[in-house]
């Protein structure tokens, strides 16, 4: 009964939105139409919310779907999307989601974090690079989880000179991080020989 309240209180918003632009003999009012849209999305968001409280994660990914069609460069939806799907042991469609927003958003730092992020979590260490040490030079820079991510597969995978460069960077960048301060400092007694070798 809940979804087809929540289904028929979209579709009525739907009509109405296609209604006023109908009856504009010119172009409707920007303003106007944003204002019907933010509502919308928050009555979305808010049943997307309702569900996941109550487990029902089949219902929060259709949703998420339809809003990946709507926004495909929405950060938010993409991550949100693929965690939901890996945790209902949907992995294929997951990197999938990962995947195309990183292709459909080259020029967005954030975009090749959820799908590095992905491997990294598989333990397919080699896979991370290529996908995070190019956004690391743009000149807008990502997050700083992904330079930390970056340094972490760089270490697991035993180039250690590289983890080094890119916890510097990420030090350069957050000179208050201790945490990454700590790291770097592993990574160097590691190339001293002070500590084992990375388990891969």
């Amino acid at each position: 009964m809940r979804v087809f309240r929540f289904l028929s209180a979209l579709g009525a918003m739907t009509l109405m939105l296609a209604s006023a632009i109908s009856q504009e003999k010119s172009e409707p009012d920007p303003d106007r139409m944003q204002a019907i849209l933010v509502g919308v999305l928050n009555r979305v968001n808010h049943q997307n919310d309702q569900w996941f409280e109550i487990g029902d994660y089949p219902r929060c990914i259709q949703s998420l779907r339809m809003l990946h069609e709507i926004y495909p460069t929405d950060y938010d939806v993409a991550s949100s999307l693929g965690w939901l799907l890996e945790s209902t042991d949907q992995d294929a469609e997951a990197l999938a989601v990962y995947v195309r927003f990183r292709l459909e958003n080259p020029a967005d730092p954030e975009a090749p974090f959820p799908e590095a992020n992905y491997y990294f979590m598989k333990r397919a260490y080699a896979l991370v690079p290529p996908l995070l040490e190019p956004v690391i030079h743009m000149a807008l820079k990502p997050h700083p989880n992904t330079f930390r991510r970056l340094a972490h597969a760089y270490e697991r995978l035993g180039l250690l000179a590289d983890s080094k460069r890119v916890w510097e960077q990420l030090i350069k960048l957050t000179p208050e991080d201790e945490a990454a301060k700590a790291n770097l400092q592993r990574v160097l007694r590691k190339i001293k020989g002070e500590l084992d070798p990375p388990k891969r």
